[in-house]
């Protein structure tokens, strides 16, 4: 008996640690961090998503290009190609907390670093990527962070003041967004 809960400690240890290896946790980055951290900042059309295995990894990788709209820092050219871990090929699906994946189709703001391996990846996982989708009842295009806002806890009878700091990012019009990008990235 004494063995055999041993045995189950042990699994449990073993359990909880790679959950939590495979756990992942980014520091949130601002505007301006996520413009200064990257090479390329991009508005553009994801016209092919592409996974990959990379025995080198031993890993999926998802290659992704994107049609560029838009370059808002860099000279990216006509179209740059991004590649994060994950994807899913045959019957075998790689899935990675925070890393972001794109559809044929959709229209973004993406943010890009160069990484190891000559690769091209999006700059603070998720925060790198602003979805632009239309408000259906003005007709204009507007930019949404892919990072849900910051959820607060609030006790009642505490004291609650949101500083500017805390404010969790919206949806914006997407001409503004980029102009806004365009003068912090020419200021750096």
């Amino acid at each position: 008996m004494l063995t055999r809960r041993n045995g189950i400690a042990v699994l449990a240890g073993i359990l909880l640690i790679s959950l939590a290896a495979g756990a992942s946790t980014y520091r949130r980055m601002t505007l301006d961090t996520l413009i200064q951290s990257s090479a390329f900042v991009v508005y553009g059309r994801i016209v092919e998503s592409r996974p990959a295995w990379d025995a080198a990894t031993r890993m999926i990788w998802t290659h992704t290009g994107i049609q560029v709209l838009d370059g808002l820092k860099g000279q990216p050219g006509a179209t740059v190609t991004v590649t994060e871990p994950g994807g899913i090929l045959g019957d075998i699906g790689q899935l990675y907390p925070g890393i972001p994946q794109f559809r044929v189709g959709q229209e973004a703001v993406v943010f890009i670093y160069h990484a190891p391996g000559q690769r091209l990846r999006v700059t603070g996982a998720l925060q790198g990527v602003y979805a632009v989708r239309t408000d259906p009842s003005t007709g204009e295009k507007l930019a949404f962070p892919a990072v849900p806002p910051l959820e607060v806890v609030y006790e009642e009878g505490s004291v609650y003041s949101r500083t500017a700091n805390q404010q969790a990012p919206g949806p914006e019009g997407l001409s503004r967004f980029l102009y806004t990008i365009r003068q912090k990235a020419a200021s750096r």
